[in-house]
């Protein structure tokens, strides 16, 4: 590319120490890198590769960079996720096209096409199920090839990218220690510099920074003619070339190459896909979906672009221009008066759209996505209900005026707004509208969806992901509960504890691929940490203690005894060796009185009128409906319902007593006993097991005053657990590692309270914004997923049956790296 592109090309890539690197990743430790989050570079020159080590349970995104002296001469994505590919074989126009190697142009065969199911660099595909909160995917400015993290979640939450860039956050974010507004990143290049071999070049050495053209006197953004309607490019110019030709330079490999059509809605206008560019940002056989021809509007400017001509657009060939003035655009509550090919269009309100059955097709499910426009909302990332995917094609007008904006699908469901959608339902209110052909500046940032690129075999520039053999990996069990709940009978029973996801939590997600090694399982230990009722565990002891291998590991378990008659709570604990060795990992064994209920809560109800609008309510987002256990997490008995609560009888009391439960520190599995009883305020002691050789247990009694004792084993501080006789965490540990090294310790030490040193200081200009104080590190938000956010909380408080939160359903070359399996992959460049 440096030397041979005919965009950027002609400056050869020096000789020089050649390094990689994690430039960043959104998911702290999804590349398994090294210290300073450098990468292995195998071979040298044009035969060098990069090894990618992926951390196969955790999803997410990632640019590593390869390198020479320091400096940045290419870049790649690594997108973590679900297979994607299967995604609708939606066409909107049935004749689609494809030119050969050869200049042949023949239809694209049905299999050779189809869409990819999720926006690039979402890990979910779904507006309700797990991970939802991910489901928009990374930005893009327009012709560029790396993707630009939104920094913001859906629901509001903010995260931050790590990695050689450092750390970056988006500008709303309360705390800034360590870290840097990803607005800081940014590059302004002035006009007269703004070329396009030197815009590329900056784009490439800066994979993270939005880039804008200025005016010379760097007063502000640059637009061609002093017109404030035609902003400069951020590729700014070609010498050579006029500005109302820049669309040729093609930079995502449009159909129409740039060029308009004069006959541009006959049926024969729609131009061939042809080979991908470059600076497609899609993964290897994927490519950025392109409009059927680039003219913008009619000689007297009027965009009369035929809609299916759109590859987002419904199959009608009604001109832009007529299909907005006849509001076809608005979706309205019902199919009631709407025309055949916008039947059945459904919405979340201020989440996204459901088009999976809209004119009777299949065009697949579009969350909102967000966006980033330097001239609005000052510039920040904003605006994520509304749904906003490029093409490659930029179109122009007819005449000289410069060209400056890309086709797109621009949607939005607002429920926000006052507008009324249909006038006979004049409460129902919102904007929900519909723009296969929108427009926007090429200097915004908007998401992506791929689609087959139907020439990668054909044409033969197939670049397949290389997989390397790697470690051992290890991921039997990491879904598995961490509390095991049953009720007490009158015969003696056993529970069984697969104890698979000790291994697979060690090695995936606290660093310790050692553990996998066979030495570290071959006497596999049991023990009961602590008890609330002595008499409540009859034997412990492990079946399969010397598993051969590691997939034996899926045989052995813990087998804990149950005594008759018996209720209470447990910690049970797994070791190598002894039961004095490390704690590998513990589960909580919680027997109850009486079987474990549920409550059933809704919000609100929708309104049933509204079909197309999913759950519309007029007041909140969403209708949201959640399941509850009847009693707090550990409680052997619900609260009762009391006849008379100021004489409540002996009775209620004792279930009173048993409603008390467990406390936990936020986003820790293991529970702490209260040691305090709820009704009378008694302190009570629990009892520290050790097993014997057979599995028979003796206790020790751990009283209240001795396990709050602040000078005893039992509360310690960030200071002394995080030092180098224990966790041993440095000030120059990835982030990634920082966290699981304290994770490690708080596994080793289940019944350690882990308390700060210090705290946060009040913020008494702006109470709310007082940063919170930690267990887990020094600093506030990392790891918020630990219990769950969206998705699976299946690292942490995992119960045999948990309250469970969802949305309601209704009433009715590549420059991106895929990676869907295990393994180390390697790059070539």
């Amino acid at each position: 590319m440096w030397d041979q592109d005919k965009l950027m090309g002609g400056a050869a890539i020096p000789n020089g120490k050649i390094t990689a690197d994690v430039l960043w990743e959104d998911v702290h430790g999804l590349i398994r890198s090294g210290a300073n989050y450098t990468l292995e570079v195998v071979d040298s020159g044009e035969n060098a590769k990069i090894k990618i080590p992926v951390n196969k349970a955790k999803k997410g995104n990632a640019v590593v960079v390869f390198r020479v002296d320091g400096q940045i001469y290419w870049s790649w994505h690594i997108w973590v996720t679900d297979d994607p590919s299967n995604g609708s074989a939606y066409k909107s126009y049935s004749e689609l096209k494809r030119q050969r190697t050869d200049g042949v142009i023949e239809a694209i065969p049905d299999s050779d096409w189809g869409w990819m199911d999720r926006n690039l660099g979402a890990v979910s595909a779904s507006i309700t199920a797990n991970d939802w909160n991910r489901n928009g995917g990374l930005l893009y400015q327009w012709g560029r090839k790396d993707p630009l993290p939104p920094l913001v979640y859906r629901g509001n939450d903010f995260y931050e990218v790590s990695g050689s860039v450092g750390r970056v956050r988006h500008r709303g974010a309360k705390n800034f220690n360590g870290a840097t507004s990803f607005d800081n990143l940014r590059k302004f290049v002035l006009l007269s510099n703004a070329t396009i071999a030197n815009n590329l070049r900056l784009a490439v050495r800066n994979p993270l920074s939005l880039i804008y053209v200025n005016k010379d006197d760097n007063s502000g953004i640059a637009y061609y003619n002093n017109n404030a309607n035609l902003m400069v490019n951020w590729f700014g110019r070609m010498p050579g070339l006029s500005d109302s030709k820049l669309p040729e330079l093609n930079l995502w490999s449009d159909n129409s190459q740039g060029r308009v059509n004069t006959n541009y809605n006959a049926d024969d206008a729609g131009a061939p896909y042809r080979n991908k560019s470059s600076y497609d940002p899609c993964p290897n056989g994927w490519r950025i979906p392109s409009v059927l021809v680039a003219n913008l509007a009619s000689g007297s400017y009027v965009d009369d672009i035929r809609v299916d001509y759109s590859p987002f657009g419904v199959r009608t060939n009604t001109p832009k221009n007529v299909f907005e003035s006849n509001n076809y655009h608005i979706i309205k509550p019902t199919d009631s008066g709407v025309p055949s090919f916008m039947t059945n269009f459904k919405l979340y309100p201020n989440f996204g759209f459901d088009l999976s059955n809209a004119g009777g097709q299949n065009m697949g499910i579009f969350p909102g996505t967000g966006g980033v426009s330097i001239l609005a909302h000052q510039g920040q990332y904003t605006d994520q209900h509304q749904v906003a995917l490029w093409t490659a094609t930029m179109p122009k007008f007819f005449d000289a005026t410069p060209a400056v904006s890309a086709r797109s699908l621009f949607m939005i469901p607002d429920k926000l707004q006052a507008d009324v959608p249909d006038p006979n339902q004049p409460n129902v209110k919102g904007r929900y509208w519909y723009f296969p052909l929108a427009s926007s500046n090429t200097s915004d940032a908007n998401a992506c969806r791929c689609i087959k690129d139907p020439l990668y075999l054909v044409n033969d520039y197939n670049f397949p992901t290389e997989y390397m053999v790697s470690e051992p990996n290890y991921m039997e069990g990491l879904n598995n509960p961490n509390t095991y709940q049953v009720v007490k009978n009158t015969a003696a029973f056993t529970v069984d504890v697969p104890v698979s996801k000790a291994f697979s939590v060690q090695s995936q997600l606290l660093n310790n691929k050692d553990i996998l090694n066979a030495a570290n399982f071959n006497n596999l230990k049991a023990n009961v940490l602590w008890t609330t009722n002595t008499g409540l565990i009859n034997n412990v002891a492990v079946i399969n203690p010397s598993p051969g291998s590691l997939s034996a590991i899926s045989s052995s378990k813990i087998s804990v005894t149950i005594n008759p008659n018996q209720s209470g709570n447990a910690v049970v604990t797994l070791h190598n060796g002894s039961i004095s060795n490390p704690v590998y990992w513990s589960w909580h064994i919680w027997v109850t009185d009486t079987a474990v209920g549920s409550y059933n809560y809704t919000t609100e109800l929708p309104v049933s009128s509204v079909t197309n609008y999913v759950n519309y309510i007029p007041k909140g987002d969403n209708v949201f409906e959640t399941e509850f256990m009847d009693r707090n997490l550990g409680a052997t008995d619900a609260f009762p319902v009391v006849a008379n609560p100021l004489t409540p009888t002996a009775a209620e009391l004792a279930k009173i007593k048993a409603s008390t439960g467990l406390h936990y520190q936020w986003g820790r599995k293991d529970p702490f006993p209260v040691l305090q009883y709820a009704d009378d305020r008694a302190s009570y002691s629990v009892y520290l097991g050790s097993a014997a050789a057979n599995g028979t247990l003796n206790y020790t009694t751990l009283s209240n005053a001795a396990y709050n004792d602040m000078s005893g084993n039992y509360i310690v501080p960030y200071n002394t657990y995080t030092n180098s006789a224990n966790a041993n965490v440095s000030t120059t540990d990835k982030v990634s590692d920082k966290i699981a090294k304290v994770l490690s310790y708080s596994v080793k030490n289940p019944l350690v309270f882990m308390i700060p040193s210090t705290y946060a200081p009040y913020n008494s200009t702006t109470p709310v914004y007082t940063n919170g104080t930690d267990w887990l590190a020094n600093e506030p938000n990392l790891a918020p997923d630990r219990w769950g956010r969206g998705g699976k909380n299946r690292h942490s408080i995992l119960v045999l049956r948990a309250g469970e939160f969802r949305i309601l359903q209704g009433l009715r070359r590549a420059d991106r790296i895929l990676d869907l399996h295990p393994g180390i992959k390697k790059i070539r460049w």
